[in-house]
């Protein structure tokens, strides 16, 4: 299968994963769990976390101690590996403080998620383009359609949340096909663009796939 090159350098900024360790502690919230945990260097539980819903891929703790996760969104249209389309914060008594929901039948939330110094809260989301979208654009393979990943940046806002930054993988690429498009060039000239045209091979449910 081929599929554009993630971007999951850009969000890991602080290696974070699933699982992520304070100090000898680990917090954690297994996928499609409804409960997240932190555990001491014993692998002793802490304390637990009732999740409202499903956790889909990466958990992190807030300065004020709430819990933030990606969370399985019901009702996504559009289905990947660690599909998630949603944030959620919940405090220490497993109230929900906010949640966003990043989900419809162009865009949808993925795997990681990443605090913040500012307090708000960056995700990565594939976004749906579709063959005609992708022939202006110069590429060159056989395809239905492709979901290149893009950047969201996300602040609370009451009890929900507002996108206040973006970064796009489509705004950003370059081809040598064809001359008569736009975006064509000398690949080589411009290493901080990608080649629409590179693919890897991947095996399992992917975007476009």
């Amino acid at each position: 299968m081929k599929h554009f090159l993630t971007l999951y350098a850009l969000l890991l900024l602080a290696s974070f994963s699933s699982a992520q360790d304070f100090n000898g502690y680990v917090l954690y919230a297994d996928q499609n769990s409804g409960t997240g945990y932190l555990i001491n260097s014993d692998a002793n539980i802490e304390r637990t976390w009732t999740l409202p819903s499903s956790a889909n891929y990466a958990c992190a703790l807030d300065d004020d101690g709430n819990f933030v996760y990606g969370a399985v969104n019901n009702g996504n249209q559009l289905n990947g590996a660690a599909v998630g389309g949603k944030i959620i914060s919940i405090d220490e008594n497993n109230n929900t403080n906010w949640s966003y929901t990043y989900s419809t039948s162009s865009y949808v939330q993925h795997h990681d998620i990443c605090l913040m110094p500012n307090g708000n809260v960056l995700l990565i989301a594939w976004e749906v383009k579709s063959t005609s979208e992708l022939e202006q654009h110069g590429y060159n393979n056989p395809s239905s359609e492709k979901w290149p990943d893009h950047i969201v940046e996300v602040q609370q806002n009451g009890t929900g949340g507002e996108i206040v930054w973006e970064w796009h993988m489509w705004d950003h690429i370059i081809q040598d096909h064809d001359a008569s498009k736009d975006n064509y060039g000398v690949v080589a000239d411009h290493p901080e663009l990608l080649d629409i045209n590179v693919a890897v091979s991947s095996s399992g449910g992917g975007p476009g796939g």
